[in-house]
């Protein structure tokens, strides 16, 4: 399907849920070339008489269970069997069998909360259009590692700056324009991030290939593609844990081994210097916070934070395999909590948000993923503090593995650094001697040996 600039196009939304409709609104806020045409029953779907409309993606909630998912699904594509279809299901609520429901018809089954993010990369994906201006939501654009781009060659995407106090996104060049190295240094320099389109994803990645391969780089494939097909990977294995169907331990082997493809591509048990791994984390701070991105940098963190403590090569693989498995218990949160802040739960939504890093170990277990237990202590760990004030179950500090100290660091410097609507992202430096200032302090969060080490090898490359 090729892309449409400048008009509306239709896009059924399925549900009996207000909220439903209200979630998508919300998921797709800012993509204003979309309109949402809410059916509460599958009987208004298929007696439908809007003149004129041609829905070029359907959207259907599949929190009711296989049965009733798959006559939504049906009755959709009866009506428009043309029509691309994504289920968007909560785990929380009805078992789902996604083999049925694409059987029957859906090109994608997703968790409304957890896949929140790639969500819109698959309504892009599936039901292209172009927007233009500086109103673009970030959610629809891609953020790009610098090392895959050179300067005085061609481009044949347009390239955006984001500034997060305005909400804006800037072009910053167009499409047959030139980068010179001046604006590559810039944004070297001032840490900061560089943005394409979602929709030009594969002219990125065809204009990356080509940088690497005239860098003569045998396998070239760029880091910003390494990175996106990481998150596909993550998408994949999660679908294996929500997906209702039976399961058996090839299906947990097959989990282990994507989370370990996950730390080859994105080279995270590369042996490095100390002021290599400055600059990798540096690479990894300051994007927008979502479930997808934490796993991926909690990972990366720990992965990295590992190595700087000097630990193992099998540890250090240990730490990264943690930290994308850390919050996959959010799934089964209630979406409506999910989104809220801590501090605006009420007691019972608080008790529920902090089962999450048990419901993961949980869920790992289920799906028979063969983890080590300091693996499992680092999930189940990574919530809790040296005051024995954290959660799942409010350890007191002897009681924490030194894995989950590690993942405690990772997840609380990653919070630190992230981007969050509202909230500036601090500098890895600024971050880690933070953490280091409060746990000399006494505040308990994370463990002053660990931070203080940490502190003294995070420097850079010496001037």
């Amino acid at each position: 399907m090729s892309s449409t600039s400048g008009k509306t196009v239709d896009v059924i939304i399925g549900s009996p849920r207000k909220d439903f409709l209200e979630t998508i609104q919300s998921i797709l806020s800012g993509f204003y070339p979309y309109k949402l045409q809410f059916f509460s029953s599958v009987d208004e779907i298929l007696d439908n008489s809007i003149e004129g409309f041609n829905p070029i993606l359907a959207l259907i909630d599949g929190q009711d269970g296989t049965q009733k998912t798959n006559e939504w699904v049906q009755s959709t594509k009866m009506n428009y069997p043309d029509c691309p279809l994504i289920v968007l299901h909560s785990s929380a609520e009805a078992a789902l069998d996604f083999n049925i429901v694409k059987k029957n018809g859906a090109n994608e089954v997703m968790h409304i909360n957890f896949d929140r993010e790639f969500i819109s990369d698959m309504v892009l994906q599936l039901a292209p259009i172009d927007m233009e201006g500086d109103a673009i939501p970030i959610t629809a654009l891609m953020p790009v590692d610098l090392r895959d781009i050179e300067a005085g060659i061609n481009i044949n995407f347009d390239v955006f700056v984001h500034l997060p106090a305005n909400h804006k996104s800037i072009v910053l060049r167009r499409a047959g324009d030139v980068i010179d190295q001046r604006q590559v240094e810039k944004f070297k320099n001032l840490r900061q991030q560089m943005y394409v389109k979602k929709t030009q994803t594969k002219e990125f990645f065809e204009y990356a290939r080509t940088v690497m391969s005239l860098r003569n780089i045998p396998f070239p494939i760029s880091m910003t593609e390494k990175f996106h097909r990481s998150m596909k990977t993550i998408y994949d294995f999660m679908g294996q844990f929500l997906n209702g169907a039976t399961t058996d331990y090839s299906e947990g082997k097959l989990i282990l081994d994507k989370c370990k493809s996950i730390l080859v591509d994105l080279e995270l048990n590369k042996d490095l210097s100390a002021p290599e791994i400055y600059d990798e984390i540096y690479r990894y701070a300051g994007n927008t916070r979502s479930y997808y991105h934490d796993c991926i940098c909690v990972a990366a963190y720990a992965a990295y934070f590992a190595q700087l403590l000097e630990w193992p090569a099998e540890k250090r693989e240990a730490a990264g395999i943690a930290g994308l498995l850390h919050n996959i218990g959010l799934a089964q949160v209630s979406a409506k909590i999910a989104v809220k802040e801590m501090k605006d739960m009420s007691p019972d939504e608080k008790k529920e948000f902090q089962r999450y890093p048990e419901r993961s170990v949980n869920m790992v277990k289920g799906k028979k993923v063969p983890i080590s237990q300091e693996v499992s202590d680092g999930i189940l760990q990574h919530r809790e503090n040296l005051k024995g004030t954290g959660f799942p179950k409010a350890l007191p500090a002897d009681d924490i593995s030194d894995f989950g100290k590690l993942m405690q660091v990772a997840f609380n410097f990653h919070e630190l650094t992230a981007l969050r609507e509202g909230i500036a992202a601090m500098s890895p430096a600024a971050a880690l001697e933070k953490m280091k200032d409060n746990a000399l302090v006494g505040n308990g969060e994370v463990d002053l040996l660990m931070t203080t080490k940490l502190s003294k090898k995070f420097k850079p490359a010496a001037a």
